[in-house]
Formats: structure tokens, sequence, C-alpha cells
């Protein structure tokens, strides 16, 4: 297993407080065990909160938090662990747009696991509004985060946090959310295609989505039918099935034929 991107950096590790005695590195069974909670959670959103807590005392932060659609995109509601509840409504109004880490956070590529001081200077984060109104007041001070793949803002995130006198995070929590965070990407992506298709059959239009001649191609790709053989079956150019199989996809929001093929008989519009 290849090992996770870490962002470049480092400014600002604290030492670990020499009064707390060091905690052995999480057993390879814990971390099995919390991939399978991953993928369990998958197909039941009640079970986020299971794998959020295991993830929590795993690498013994003080609270989490993950966002499935996005770093401060309160529409939908993120699994919190630990965390105040008072404090929440105020991350969704104003603390999350002037983060120091928000306009940063965009541009990393997926699987990157970073701290707050990676990124922004221990100085420069202790005097923003953001850490002196709402982190500190909660007791928080550094951050374990993962980011997973997407676009601008709307990518699943990921945070552990620790209070200040808890130790910096070890090389090893990086190595444990980086190996988690690979199997958290793929089984975030499962439970959001059972999530829109699941929404697609329950559309009331569902059966006007696609017109004749596109379920007719997305009946013969279920054939398993070439593109050319679709045409002479149908009478039509082999450039014209491919016109239509590509507007099907489109309609679906689907990534290739066979997802189509999948969406398009789960909702009753093939015949099979």
């Amino acid at each position: 297993m290849s090992p996770p991107t870490v962002a470049p950096g480092g400014a600002g590790r604290r030492r670990a407080d020499p009064r707390i005695p060091p905690s052995s590195p999480p057993g390879e069974d814990d971390v099995l065990r919390l991939v399978g909670q991953v993928y369990d959670a998958s197909i039941g959103g009640e079970a986020w909160e299971t794998v959020v807590t295991g993830l929590r005392d795993l690498l013994r932060s003080e609270s989490a938090a993950l966002f499935p659609i996005g770093y401060g995109v309160p529409a939908e509601s993120p699994v919190h662990v630990g965390c105040d509840p008072a404090f929440i409504p105020p991350f969704n109004d104003h603390y999350h747009l002037i983060s120091p880490l928000a306009p940063l956070i965009p541009r990393l590529p997926a699987g990157t696991i970073f701290t707050n001081h990676m990124l922004v200077p221990e100085a420069v984060y202790t005097r923003s509004e953001f850490y002196n109104d709402h982190v500190r007041p909660q007791g928080k001070y550094s951050c374990l985060n993962w980011l997973d793949a997407g676009e601008g803002s709307k990518r699943s995130y990921l945070c552990l946090w620790r209070q200040r006198w808890q130790p910096a995070w070890e090389p090893v929590a990086h190595r444990v959310l980086g190996a988690v965070g690979l199997h958290l990407a793929r089984a975030l992506e499962i439970h959001r295609r059972l999530a829109a298709s699941r929404a697609f059959r329950s559309a009331p239009a569902a059966t006007d989505l696609l017109a004749p001649q596109e379920r007719a191609c997305l009946a013969g790709v279920a054939r398993g039918a070439s593109s050319k053989q679709i045409a002479r079956q149908l009478g039509l150019s082999m450039h014209t099935v491919n016109a239509y199989l590509a507007s099907a996809r489109r309609k679906l929001k689907a990534a290739s034929r066979s997802e189509a093929v999948a969406m398009a008989l789960s909702g009753g519009l093939l015949d099979g």
C-alpha cells in the first residue's frame, strides 16, 4: 500500500509534553476492524458516527468531524463526535468562511494528510479570529486532517482535534489515517452512488427521463452488444447510437455505459 500524501512543511509542530507517557501505536487488528466499519457505513448512513468515533479513539484525539460533501457545506449535516453542539451553528454560518485553511484546502491533492500548522504557520494561525473566537474557546489546538478527491470545496473532509496539552501528531497517526483514508474514499463513493440510485428510483418522473431511442440503445448495451451491433439492429448509424448513449449517461449522471445500464435497470427504465 503506497504511503499517503503529506502536505509539505511542518512548521509549528510542538514537542510532546514530557509529563504525558507515550502511547502505543494502533495495532493492525484495530485498523482492520475500523476499515470493516467504514464499509459497513457505506451501506447505512447511521454507521458513520461509529467510524468517526473509532478514528477518534484509535488516534487518541479529543474530538472529530466528518464532512461528507465538503468542508463548511452545511447542506448535509456533518458527523460530529465529541464536539460542543453550541459551536456547530456558528461554524456553519461564519467560521468556516474565515478559517485560515479554507482557501488552501481546495488546492490540495486527494488523499492529502495534513495538520493545520503544516499549512499555516503557528504564529499566523493563533492570531486569527478563527482560532481565538472559535477554536481556542473549545479547548482545541492541533488538527489532523484527511481530504478526499473532488472539485473545489465540495470534497469529503475529515478532521481530528487534539487539545494544547496533548502530544503533537505522531508520524504513525499520519500513516494510519492515510491507510484508512484510502478505504474511506471508496466507502464514501459507494454511499453517494447508493444514495443517488435510491433518489433516482423514487423520482416520480424517472420513467420519463430517457427517450425511447436512449432506452433502446441502453438495452442493447445490457445485452452485451457493441455500438456497431446496436446500430445494425436499430437501423441507425454508429455515431447516432453513441450520441444516444452519451445523452443517456448525462441524464443519469453515470460515469460509464455500464453504470448507466445498472441505473436504468434499477430504476425500471429497461425491461432487462
